[in-house]
């Protein structure tokens, strides 16, 4: 009888001591608070330019996957509670609208085409949906215990900065579009003209992977609500392209008429340039950009200063 309690005291130790040592990993934000990250994936923009066939829409049902381009990021992040965490960024990435690529006739008929490289910088807080989860470590015969989580989600509002740089691509070459001031900014003085440099608004959602106690990867879809409607430089109505190339002197004339407007020779007749004041864009819905990152993660510990370090 004292043996049989002996192998069931055992068993017993054994059991707490796996489950402990398990269900320690769910602390482990507070061994290793720090991650570097690094990842790579598509990015892509909803705004005036290309989009799915059909009228317009402020939403994604009218993306356009084939104008889809890629960028990357580096990051440092840090879990300050148990579900919170804030990190800093800097993200790199190139988007893309050409009209070409939608059969919607006067989106098509329009026949401008663009790229930016996008660099932005931002600050966020995410918050864990659903948390890492432990497991006993040891498989023992009749006893039931719960099985390990290594998958965690998370929601992430934030803020950024950004620089874009706007292009058409005219006679093979792409060009600034900004400083010409294609929709009339430059000669109408109810037309403003636009920074380069904006803030946006971050926010999406995470789903990571803990491989071990010190590296994880992660899927990110995350979105930037702009205070701009000029990411593709398309917003209100046609300028005459006459009058943006004489208030230009950033490029020769005829590129700034087709920078203005590409299909500037079908939009000319006898009389001269008739599509002036004619529907360009829509200036009552802001563009958005957005990245779709898969991230590797690799956790760090502080010091007695609070900041990361190498040392294990």
């Amino acid at each position: 009888m004292q043996r049989i309690h002996l192998r069931a005291l055992s068993l017993g130790f054994m059991f707490i001591l796996g489950y402990a040592v398990v269900f320690g990993q769910d602390n482990n934000w507070k061994k290793y608070p720090y991650e570097l990250i690094g990842g790579f994936g598509p990015s892509a923009m909803l705004g005036e330019l290309g989009g799915n066939n059909g009228i317009g829409r402020n939403n994604i049902l009218d993306f356009d996957f084939l104008s889809t381009r890629f960028g990357g990021n580096i990051g440092l992040r840090k879990t300050f509670r148990e579900r919170v965490s804030w990190q800093a960024t800097y993200s790199v990435g190139m988007i893309f609208g050409d009209d070409a690529k939608t059969k919607e006739y006067f989106r098509n008929d329009r026949a401008i085409k663009f790229r930016s490289p996008i660099q932005e910088v931002s600050f966020r807080v995410e918050y864990k949906i659903r948390k890492e989860r432990g497991g006993h470590i040891y498989d023992l015969r009749g006893v039931r215990g719960q099985k390990g989580r290594k998958l965690a989600t998370f929601c992430f509002v934030g803020i950024g900065a950004y620089h874009f740089n706007p292009k058409a691509k005219v006679n093979g070459e792409w060009v600034a579009l900004q400083p010409i001031g294609t929709e009339g900014q430059r000669y109408m003085a109810t037309r403003r003209g636009y920074s380069l440099y904006q803030l946006c608004v971050p926010m999406g959602l995470i789903a990571k992977y803990s491989i071990n106690k010190q590296w994880a990867i992660s899927g990110e879809v995350g979105v930037r609500f702009l205070f701009t409607d000029y990411l593709d430089d398309v917003s209100t109505t046609y300028a005459n392209p006459d009058l943006v190339a004489l208030h230009d002197q950033t490029v020769p004339d005829m590129t700034a008429r087709y920078c203005a407007d590409p299909a500037y020779d079908r939009h000319c007749n006898a009389n001269g340039y008739h599509y002036y004041n004619e529907q360009r864009g829509d200036p009552y819905d802001n563009d958005f950009y957005m990245f779709i990152m898969i991230s590797a993660h690799y956790r760090l510990k502080q010091n007695d200063a609070g900041w990361p370090t190498f040392k294990k």
